[in-house]
């Protein structure tokens, strides 16, 4: 019996459907709810596009809270789902928060989905989000100087493989990478995987399908440069928050990346929450954990940010 904390034993189980078609109508589903619950952050919340690098459309969200002075800082962040879900209306939740409490713009990007878009796809949304960051930063009021890349699950992978391709490809140096529970191993061949592949929020998790689904093909063809960023080059990145919990398949792949860093030298804030389970701030926001861990993000992003 895994000790799960009191205040998350009520998180449900689900199966992640794989069928394409179930995929796409939970996409557009989901678009739609978002879109309802976008509308009470009205005046917070502005919606552009920008082009990605084969010049496909990808809708960003500018999150500026109240009285923020320019230039201000500013976190890019890419939401969790499997590779293949929007993002749930909490994420937006979070994301205005990281704005109003760590004194941040939020530049949050709905990147191309698998199966439909396969790796490079959303990824190259993902970079391109960053660069058009650093351009735009007089008329967006930022400051490119200050930026840190972030994001949840399958967000933690593109936050930090765009780290690492910034700063190798593009000499872009950032303030910090957040990476919340974070897959950053393909490979799926950690303990965890197994041990936890039925925790809520899970049923019968397959790591391997989706990390085929995400690539395009089968894990056997190979691993392309930055889709599993624990075998990319990880020495000279921005400081890090590495936040990994005690009952998640991704929990062995989250601490290795943090250890990694820092035998590169690189600056590491490991926050293990114990007795915690996969997406617990986004599905029991209200729980002392959600919060606690929450507090702890802005504090780094304060950190990094110089406020």
């Amino acid at each position: 019996m895994l000790n799960i904390h009191p205040e998350l034993r009520s998180i449900k189980a689900h199966t992640l459907p794989r069928n394409r078609w179930v995929l796409a109508a939970m996409q557009s589903l989901l678009s739609a709810v978002n879109a309802l619950h976008r509308r009470k952050f009205k005046p917070l919340i502005a919606r552009t596009t920008i082009k990605s690098s084969d010049n496909y459309p990808v809708p960003i969200f500018i999150i500026r809270p109240e009285k923020l002075r320019s230039p201000a800082p500013a976190l890019v962040y890419y939401h969790g789902g499997a590779f293949v879900m929007k993002p749930a209306p909490q994420h937006f939740e979070n994301a205005l928060r990281y704005a109003r409490e760590a004194d941040c713009v939020v530049i949050f990007v709905e990147y191309r989905l698998a199966p439909k878009y396969p790796f490079p796809a959303g990824f190259n949304d993902c970079h391109a989000a960053l660069c058009w960051a650093i351009t735009s930063a007089e008329e967006l009021g930022i400051d490119k100087e200050r930026l840190v890349v972030g994001g949840d699950s399958a967000g933690g992978a593109l936050a930090a493989g765009v780290a690492q391709r910034a700063w190798q490809e593009d000499g872009i140096s950032l303030r910090g990478q957040l990476l919340i529970y974070p897959c950053v191993d393909l490979a799926c061949n950690r303990p965890s995987i197994a041990a936890f592949a039925n925790v809520p929020p899970f049923k019968d998790l397959s790591a391997v399908s989706i990390a085929e689904t995400y690539l395009g093909r089968p894990l056997s063809a190979g691993m392309p440069r930055y889709a599993s960023p624990i075998h990319g080059d990880v020495s000279q990145l921005a400081p890090a928050y590495v936040e990994t919990v005690e009952f998640d398949l991704l929990h062995d792949q989250g601490n290795a990346y943090a250890h990694a860093l820092k035998d590169k030298g690189v600056a590491v804030e490991l926050n293990e929450i114990n007795g915690g389970v996969h997406g617990f701030d986004l599905l029991a926001a209200n729980s002392s954990v959600s919060k606690d861990a929450m507090q702890r993000r802005i504090q780094f992003l304060r950190r990094v940010f110089g406020s």
